[in-house]
């Protein structure tokens, strides 16, 4: 019985994480947001949201602009790496 509740969690999980990429890739907000946090820079902002196991992080500056959706363990960046201009 255990067993089968761990594996309907891990299912329901692996159920938002899609949802909320999604979500993402479609520039809808998060549905679950455990926590905000907003980080100013004298040319914008950087945004923040916490979910259950992953993150967004959403750049509005001027030296750069884009989004992030990834792992807990993703950092905010700085500045702009010029390698990864050059990917782009």
């Amino acid at each position: 019985m255990f067993k089968v509740l761990i594996i309907i969690l891990i299912g329901i999980w692996i159920g938002l994480v899609i949802t909320e990429y999604t979500k993402y890739n479609h520039n809808e907000p998060m549905i679950v947001v455990l926590k905000e946090e907003t980080f100013a820079y004298p040319d914008g902002h950087v945004y923040v949201y916490w979910g259950l196991g992953y993150k967004e992080i959403i750049y509005e500056r001027t030296s750069f602009y884009g989004k992030e959706f990834g792992h807990l363990f993703i950092k905010v960046r700085d500045s702009v790496d010029k390698s990864q201009e050059a990917k782009k």
